[in-house]
């Protein structure tokens, strides 16, 4: 064996099959293929980007195994062996392939698959495929669409074009040239210039910061006198890091509760050990974090703080840049192909102590990590929707696990889940029951809807009833800010024709267009599929075209008619799409630019705004009608969050919630700020009727372009599902049945939901029956441990 190096390995590629696939290592390569590579692979006709997850010495003696085409990654493997680890940890557990687990540890940019491409061999022609191909070449599925399959292959035949694999890597990217000083001997005076400006560099620097032009450059490269490299982009983030209250800043006095959990966790520093840190709103959790952190990073190791959304990012990052300098780094979809490129590269350097961002920063290539912090611990937003369906919560305390250092999971209204794990003594419980310097929790209030009048444009819903427009007022006559929860965007659900009633449904999906007024287009939440909104009904002709319901742009429209001298904003998707306008509405509110903020749940967490003395929830009820067991814990959740924007500065907040069920207990609980009432009375209902944290659930989705395909097989399923379970005391089976949402994107949809007291044995029944099983019609979607079931 050349060199004492492995001949073939295991590669792990981002498709839907379980398992690796060997390959061969040509000579070539031995010396670059190690455990964590990134590697072309041929798979089928096409390349793609393959992990290499083991080196083997021997391979079977009968395998015809095809080559690795070429390594991506120039110095260091880009997977680190315990993100190999965590990464099968999660693929086994749960029941996903692992080339897709690592495909999410990694930027999207890093793990691309190949295309296949038409190209132009210069031959002459005068086909118009070829005037096409002379401009670029044409992914095949875009040149079979546009033209003849028999004139391409004619053309292929001929020579005239050809058909060609490719795999772009790092797509995206910028990068900037450098020029590195290699030797400083004889020179002209202009080269000498250059030569002393790279020395006073350090010995490098970049080519648009030469004192000099391209030919002067061009020679000393020629001359051996500097290389020149090419580098991908340093970037600054600046724009992503809000403003912070100026109190917030300097070093901080804990309270008795803080210090008490601070000592607890410093104590564990270097040994496996899961905090749930229970803490009402305003306790000072953040700080907690921040201080815990610093510790490790004190003793020459690394943190990771994981917050549910990106709009938490701008004022946590502000916070640790504070606390941290220079040497944090952030993480999430909403930078740039480039941005996250370079934010990652740095970790994987060790340029950076801290790590922050949603989800995926769960898989930071830290060497030396010492501590990992999960903010807001029971929001919903850290399970992943999509193939592969991890919890990044679930997946920290794993990692933490394998690397032997504490996770912190916090929350003022923590998961069942996790309070349960803290119930059975799984995690060290630690409470604070107090805001920091003695604040009071907000006043707390409900508006029973049932007793107040709608008007009459708003055809029986109420948006601001008459008290909470008193308490406005009273609000903003006092100087003082308001935050406006509207758990939903737009301007209002559906439009209704009142003639014939027609509601407006997207074709692809099961669902009505939600009325987006300012734009002028009917828009499918699901599918993302838009139309103008018509002048008449299209199925009856008639004219009077109804919104039903409100969204926070017809909310944003009456707060402008009802309060013309408030200055306001709206904070939710649609008007944080462009760069940095989140961190610029943030920052409005935050200077008392604006006195009133509306928003959906992207307000609800987090934020510390103190001046807001008044949270206003207009529609409380909106989760508790979901078709879900979680619902109750939803709204709890979110009204408990929300009510914690009040009050967090000199003066007492205040809470007041809109609803038409003032009496359920998710709410009355919420109100008496109870966290520990409402998870006793919830676990009883989960006791009750089975559902988890007491049982364990695996959901099985069925989707297709055929609704008979879906329903065959997922009644075949259901069948085998059946005779799995039946040794299994104590599991039940739903279904199989159309989903709540039973069409998405115009593919039909049919689940099963388990249940059972066997966590272990409940997933091995399931891998026996879906392992390597594939259905006429249909593909399969396994989500072990489903948060939504919609």
């Amino acid at each position: 064996m050349p060199n004492g190096l492995s001949q073939f390995a295991d590669v792990a590629v981002p498709v839907a099959v379980r398992g690796t696939f060997m390959y061969a290592i040509p000579p070539h390569l031995r010396d670059d293929v190690r455990l964590g590579s990134r590697v072309e692979v041929p798979l089928g006709a096409k390349r793609t980007t393959g992990f290499v997850v083991n080196l083997v010495d021997n391979a079977p003696a009968d395998a015809k195994l095809k080559p690795i085409h070429s390594v991506l990654d120039e110095d260091e493997p880009a997977l680190l062996p315990e993100i190999i680890d965590l990464c099968r940890w999660a693929a086994e557990y749960y029941i996903a392939p692992l080339g897709e687990m690592l495909r999410v540890a990694l930027p999207a940019n890093m793990a691309a698959r190949g295309r296949r491409e038409v190209v132009w061999s210069g031959a002459q022609s005068d086909e118009p495929l070829i005037e096409e191909l002379k401009k670029r070449p044409l992914l095949l599925k875009d040149a079979l669409e546009a033209f003849p399959r028999s004139t391409i292959q004619r053309l292929r035949d001929a020579g005239v074009i050809a058909i060609r694999d490719r795999l772009r890597d790092a797509v995206g990217v910028r990068f900037d040239r450098f020029a590195v000083l290699i030797d400083d001997g004889d020179a002209t005076p202009k080269q000498r210039a250059a030569i002393d400006f790279l020395r006073s560099r350090g010995g490098e620097a970049p080519l648009s910061a030469l004192p000099v032009g391209p030919s002067t450059i061009n020679t000393l490269a020629r001359n051996g006198l500097i290389r020149i490299e090419r580098r991908p982009r340093r970037h600054t983030l600046d724009a992503f890091l809000a403003g912070l209250d100026p109190a917030s800043v300097g070093e901080i006095r804990y309270s008795a509760e803080q210090q008490h959990a601070i000592d607890a966790i410093k104590a564990r520093l270097g040994t496996f050990a899961p905090f749930l840190l229970e803490g009402v709103t305003g306790s000072g959790k953040t700080e907690v974090y921040i201080e815990v952190m610093r510790e490790a990073v004190r003793r020459g190791q690394q943190a990771l703080l994981l917050v549910p959304e990106i709009s938490l990012t701008p004022v946590f990052a502000a916070r640790l840049k504070e606390r941290f300098g220079e040497r944090i780094a952030i993480l999430h979809s909403s930078l740039s192909a480039s941005e996250r490129y370079d934010q990652w590269w740095r970790a994987r350097r060790g340029e950076v102590d801290v790590a922050i961002g949603p989800r995926s920063a769960l898989f930071t290539p830290f060497h030396e990590l010492g501590m990992i912090v999960v903010d807001e611990e029971g929001d919903g937003a850290y399970k992943q929707d999509e193939m592969p369906r991890y919890n990044a919560r679930d997946l920290a305390v794993v990692r933490a696990q394998l690397r032997g250092i504490p996770v912190v999971l916090g929350s003022a209204t923590p998961s069942l889940e996790s309070r349960e794990n803290a119930a059975r003594g799984k995690y060290e419980l630690l409470r604070m029951t107090h805001r920091v310097e003695a604040r009071p929790l907000p006043e707390a209030e409900v508006i029973d809807l049932r007793k107040e009048r709608p008007e009459k444009e708003d055809r029986g819903f109420v948006i601001f009833s008459k008290p909470m427009k008193d308490i406005l007022r009273e609000t903003f006559a006092a100087g003082e800010q308001a935050i406006i929860l509207i758990n939903r965007r737009g301007y209002a659900p559906y439009l209704l024709c009142r003639e014939c009633g027609n509601d407006f449904r997207c074709r692809e999906c099961s669902v009505t267009m939600t009325v987006h007024r300012r734009a002028g287009l009917l828009i499918c939440h699901y599918c993302g599929s838009r139309k103008s909104i018509p002048p008449k009904c299209p199925i009856c002709s008639g004219e009077v075209l109804q919104p039903i319901g409100f969204g926070t742009e017809k909310v944003e429209e009456r707060f402008r008619r009802d309060f013309p001298a408030v200055a306001v904003d709206v904070l939710d998707r649609d008007s944080t799409r462009r760069k940095g306008s989140l961190v610029r509405i943030l920052d409005r509110f935050r200077t008392q630019q604006t006195q009133a903020l509306i928003g959906t749940q992207m307000l609800s967490k987090g934020h510390h705004f103190p001046n807001v003395t008044l949270t206003a929830v207009l529609n409380a009820d909106s989760i508790l009608g979901y078709p879900d067991f979680r619902s109750a814990e939803k709204t709890f959740y979110l009204l408990t969050q929300v009510a914690g924007r009040a009050g967090r500065g000199e003066r007492r907040g205040r809470v007041v919630i809109q609803s038409a069920f003032p009496t359920h207990y998710a709410i009355q609980h919420a109100l008496r700020h109870d966290y520990e009432s409402f998870y006793e009375a919830e676990i009883q209902f989960r006791r009750t009727f089975h559902y988890p944290p007491v049982t364990s659930m695996i959901a099985i989705l069925f989707r297709g372009a055929k609704v008979f395909d879906v329903e065959r097989a997922a009644t075949t399923c259901g069948r085998m599902l059946e005779e799995a379970i039946a040794p299994l005391e104590g599991t039940r089976m739903q279904g199989p049945a159309p989903a709540p949402l039973s069409r998405i994107k115009g593919v039909y949809r049919f689940q099963i939901l388990l249940r059972s007291p066997h966590r272990v044995a409940l997933r091995r029944a399931v891998e026996g029956v879906m392992g390597g099983r594939r259905w006429a019609g249909a593909d399969v979607a396994i989500d072990v441990d489903p948060i939504n079931i919609l």
